[in-house]
């Protein structure tokens, strides 16, 4: 054998030696067992079972759980399915005071009708500030038109 056969021989059992101990930046194992009880429930301990044969099973002790290597950051921001719940809940908020809005008006639209429904008198102060009387046909028109809006847009 050449010196430089004796040294590559003599660096790839080095680099097999330090591969086989465990290091801080290498790969470590640890022995795990998995057992199912009588009740069906599925167990994962580090220690056997009492009275129990169960063969252990090595799991790789990285920084990253398995299958995580290569995988990119997640992208900064909402997700689509987060961003999709904050549109959902801005819409339902909008909903919301859009139907506060119309129940007080339905609440407006009402009153006025009790006012004026059994009333044949209905008097109201004009832009001079004078009381008028309002006619019986306009009093119950205005209360055909507002049981008509109550009718198309309130509960």
């Amino acid at each position: 054998m050449t010196k430089l056969q004796i040294a590559c021989a003599v660096s790839a059992w080095a680099l097999c030696a330090a591969l086989a101990m465990p290091g801080d930046g290498l790969a470590q194992e640890k022995q795990m067992y998995q057992w199912t009880d009588q009740d069906g429930v599925v167990h994962f301990s580090d220690t056997a079972p009492e009275g129990m044969d169960v063969p252990a099973k090595n799991i790789p002790m990285n920084d990253q759980p398995a299958g995580l290597g290569n995988q990119q950051a997640p992208p900064s921001g909402p997700s689509a399915a987060q961003q999709r719940r904050e549109d959902i809940a801005q819409k339902s908020a909008e909903g919301k005071a859009n139907r506060a809005a119309l129940d007080a008006q339905c609440a407006a639209w009402q009153a006025e009708v009790d006012r004026l429904e059994p009333n044949r008198r209905v008097f109201s102060t004009n832009e001079q500030g004078e009381t008028e009387r309002m006619d019986d046909v306009v009093r119950t028109n205005r209360v055909a038109e507002l049981k008509a809006q109550i009718a198309k847009n309130c509960r």
